[in-house]
């Protein structure tokens, strides 16, 4: 038989309040009886000193013939480790044993490994040589010279002998693919977001994070910033952005291990910050940044959580940048005991050791809310489930409180606070508040705090007073009363089984009744009397004449007794139900009123509910909190998150002060959908909703009002250099898609002249001119730093620089024919450009695509230069090497070249589309 599954926590509980045993005990014996608490408590009563289900360890020190020893356990049993040790690198079986090699078995049988499969080998050639069966060939046995390949039918000449079937699961597994680039590009007033394509929803708190200018800039100046971020036209989707020497090292064929295949953590937070804040595309990945070794140092062999280990990367790396304060995004919390300390008189040596708290300090950006089932069981709120977590053993009754018990206060509060509710998750809806205020919780009020727990603590007992005395009160007792009322031998309560008598009495009297009905007609038919129509009618309707029998008048009469007793009882526990039900709903109604304290303002709470004015009742204490914070976003799953982006209308100005807003945007991205982006605007009202009900382990990030009036400071070159050949890239994606729909086009030639339907497809006149050679797919822009561009203005905020569209227009047509000389700088880079995509260098001449340019970063792509000798089928038609950017030589000082001027029209077209990252104030 199976055995039964763990039983409910409930009736652990209430199965340990009845018998008052151990937990572990509790939870043996209910298994032991099929998880029925009826039955489990029945036959504790029956022996309470029964040890049938407890475990003796005076076994293990006895002797054989029962003698008591004091030599103890001569073994231990160490279990499995929950975790793998940090250094764990592997995810391999563990090696053999010692080799028994020299020390053979006297039985014959095989020492090792090898010498098992000998004899197996032995075995089966004498039996194939006594049935006559040849042995099957092993090895290369094919000697013909030619090899086999796999790949595209595209030899002018097949040998029909060669073809074969090869299956395929190509129809069998999905591919999930990207939109196309057209469906990928961002609005102009549509927030970027980041995905994931694993379970975690580190992009999605980094897209929160990136709309809180406090972090934003924290993040941008966490750790050592780079002089070049490097490219890669692939970077969007996840792929890694690796530096130069190690692409070498890959495209030489050498091995790159561990950290060095893999990017750098600051490096990737800075490019995901800066991605945010310019791209052309609607959303990018995080997958590189949770690649990282700061994050997943087991690249994968075991992933431990996280976004818990996004937060520990962070902390870590601001060490490393004295510019970088991460004080406001983090949290103090002190331990504290319930006992106070006494008022009067010095503290002892003892007491300081116990209670000191600087070293009970503990700081933490991610505040984990750990709760289990029943913890959850009570969380209406978010702030009920802070209190099951910062007050955990006032709010647990098996705790000895206050003597042994300690809660836990903010000494600091951060300026952004970011919860996820972890554990077994929200059991019910939660009410997620728009403003949290974490006063309750604070340092300075802890003599509040810890009134608020002995109230709860004490409303908590007697609610499970209540219930104890409820599921024993409804306990029925009877032992034969299963024969009467119609539940079988099984469990039941008291109502039931006073409902089931009533109903038993009410059958019999029922039966007795149409039995003397019966008699009457049985009678008449005796005395040779015919029945009548109405007589048949009165028959089949049980409607007909009848007198009892003595004894069955005594009979009616008992029935009538049980009937009138059992509904006297079920009114009266009806009645007691009544009244515990208004004594549990009065001390929940408490518990709420309590809850409710020092989370909002006076005149935000219902007077007559909570607030209680003009009463003894009212106190201002609980209804002035100051440390408040907005909800700045939510991320319910991989795949959905929200998020709020504050916006500054300049046409209405407030006390000298443009008019601000928040707009929410529910963004999500589903990989199985037809149409996977979504990204629509949100109310306020439906974002809470969705915290609340959504998900079982939602991450809520709030700030305050302090972090979101920071000022964002600018990106660096090398951040602005990273974005734009990344909006280069992306603005060829787009091109590439037009070019294919042109070519779909002009398949169906249209009707030439301007026509209604075609009047829309007139390209609009611009006065930037397209480049003959663009960035490519791949480009490493390492190398260059500020020092080199002392002479570039990198900000371009003047929209009227190019005011004369033909100067741009002769300046590209000049160098686009390759006939400026080098010492200007823009066609310099130009002419590179060209040069890069024919594979020539500046003198005309082929060049191989293995030089290394000065750069520190690469791509992955920079490796298709190198090729070997394939079959035609493996052969890929090519339009030549992805370009790789770099300086291909030490520029002469009348040649300066400066790797930012290719770009001079991206500031004017990313100030033209106003998505620069500053206040419009």
């Amino acid at each position: 038989m199976a055995a039964a599954s763990d039983p409910p926590e409930e009736s652990v509980t209430l199965f340990c309040d009845i018998t008052g045993l151990l937990r572990d005990e509790a939870i043996t014996r209910l298994k032991a009886n099929n998880n029925d608490i009826q039955q489990a408590a029945g036959e504790y009563f029956e022996d309470p000193d029964s040890r049938k289900y407890k475990w003796d360890e005076s076994q293990f020190s006895v002797g054989r013939q029962g003698e008591v020893t004091d030599t103890g356990i001569s073994f231990n049993i160490q279990g499995p480790d929950e975790l793998p040790p940090t250094s764990y690198q592997n995810n391999a079986a563990p090696t053999r044993p010692p080799s028994r090699a020299n020390n053979p078995s006297p039985f014959g049988a095989p020492a090792n490994a090898a010498e098992e499969d000998a004899n197996l080998e032995r075995a089966l050639a004498e039996s194939a040589a006594e049935s006559g069966i040849q042995l099957q060939e092993t090895g290369v046995v094919d000697t013909e010279t030619n090899l086999k390949y796999f790949g595209p039918a595209n030899r002018p000449q097949y040998e029909t002998e060669q073809w074969a079937m090869i299956p395929t699961k190509a129809t069998n597994d999905p591919v999930n693919t990207d939109p196309l680039p057209s469906n990928r590009q961002r609005d102009a007033d549509t927030p970027s977001f980041l995905r994931q394509t694993k379970d975690h929803r580190v992009g999605s708190i980094l897209s929160i994070y990136h709309k809180i200018p406090l972090i934003r800039n924290i993040l941008l100046q966490c750790g050592t910033p780079s002089k070049n971020y490097g490219h890669n036209s692939e970077w969007w989707r996840g792929q890694p952005i690796l530096k130069h020497e190690h692409l070498a090292a890959m495209a030489r064929g050498e091995p790159v291990w561990d950290d060095e295949a893999h990017p750098e953590f600051v490096e990737e937070l800075h490019r995901l910050m800066a991605f945010l804040d310019r791209t052309d595309r609607s959303y990018g990945t995080a997958d590189s940044l949770v690649d990282t070794k700061a994050i997943d140092p087991n690249f994968g062999t075991w992933m431990s959580d996280v976004e818990d280990k996004l937060f520990e990367a962070i902390r870590g790396e601001a060490a490393n940048n004295p510019d970088c304060d991460i004080n406001p995004m983090t949290t103090i919390g002190t331990i504290l005991p319930c006992t106070p300390l006494p008022a009067t008189g010095s503290p002892t040596e003892d007491s300081n050791d116990n209670h000191s708290e600087e070293e009970r300090d503990t700081p933490f950006v991610f505040l984990d809310v750990q709760l289990d089932s029943d913890q959850y069981s009570w969380v209406e709120t978010i702030y009920d489930a802070l209190d099951h977590l910062l007050w955990a053993h006032a709010l647990t009754l098996d705790s000895n409180f206050p003597e042994d018990a300690n809660y836990a206060v903010l000494s600091k509060a951060s300026e952004v606070v970011t919860i996820r509710l972890g554990g077994t998750g929200l059991v019910k809806p939660c009410e997620i508040p728009a403003v949290l205020y974490v006063d309750r919780y604070m340092k300075e009020r802890r003599d509040l705090a810890l009134k608020f727990q002995t109230y709860i603590r004490f409303a908590k007992k007697k609610l499970r007073m209540y219930n104890a005395w409820e599921s024993s009160a409804m306990r029925c007792e009877g032992q034969r009363c299963h024969r009467v009322n119609g539940l079988g031998n099984e469990p039941h309560n008291v109502g039931a089984c006073l409902e089931g008598i009533v109903k038993d009495a009410e059958k019999k009297m029922q039966r007795q009744t149409r039995t003397a009905q019966w008699r009457y007609f049985w009678d008449k038919m005796q005395r040779g009397i015919e029945l009548s129509l109405n007589d048949i009618f009165l028959i089949h309707t049980w409607s007909g004449p009848y007198s009892f029998l003595p004894e069955e008048e005594e009979r009616m009469e008992k029935w009538k007794e049980v009937i009138d007793g059992c509904t006297k009882e079920l009114e009266k526990l009806k009645a007691d139900f009544e009244n515990l039900a208004e004594l549990r709903q009065m001390y929940l109604e408490g518990i709420a009123r309590i809850s409710k304290r020092l989370t909002c303002k006076e005149h935000e709470a219902d007077n007559d509910r909570f607030v209680f004015r003009g009463t003894s009742a009212y106190n201002p204490e609980y209804w002035n909190p100051t440390h408040k914070y907005s909800l700045r976003g939510v991320a319910l799953t991989s795949e959905l998150s929200y998020v709020c982006v504050r916006e500054y209308d300049d046409s209405v100005v407030i006390d000298g002060e443009p008019m601000r807003r928040d707009q929410w945007w529910k963004i999500a991205y589903y990989s199985n959908d037809a149409t996977p982006i979504k990204t629509q605007k949100a109310t306020l009202e439906e974002v809470l909703d969705a915290a609340g009900t959504e998900s079982r382990n939602p991450i809520l990030v709030y700030a305050s009002e302090a972090a979101m009036e920071i000022e964002p400071i600018p990106l660096s070159d090398a951040l602005r250099m990273f974005v734009r050949a990344d909006n280069r890239s992306f603005q060829q994606e787009l091109a590439q898609e037009r070019d294919q729909v042109q070519e779909q086009a002009s398949s169906n030639p249209q009707p030439s002249g301007f026509t209604v339907e075609n009047v829309s497809q007139v390209p609009a006149y611009t006065y930037a001119v397209k480049r003959k050679h663009s960035i490519g797919s791949s480009v490493a822009t390492r190398g260059s730093s500020r020092n080199d561009l002392d002479d570039v203005d990198l900000t371009f905020d003047e929209t009227d620089q190019f005011q004369d569209h033909q100067t741009p227009s002769i300046y590209y047509k000049e160098f686009a024919d390759n006939k400026s000389p080098r010492s200007n700088k823009l066609g310099g880079i130009v002419e590179s450009l060209a040069n890069c995509r024919t594979n020539e260098d500046l003198n005309g001449k082929q060049t191989s695509s293995a030089t290394q340019p000065d750069v520190e970063h690469g791509t992955v792509e920079e490796m298709q230069g190198i090729t070997t000798g394939k079959s035609p089928e493996m052969q890929e038609r090519t339009g030549g090497y992805a370009p790789f950017l770099g300086r291909s030589g030490q520029p002469t000082q009348g040649s300066a070249v400066d790797m930012m001027d290719i770009d001079l029209d991206a500031d004017v077209e990313f100030q033209s589309r106003g998505d620069t990252y500053t206040h419009n104030r």
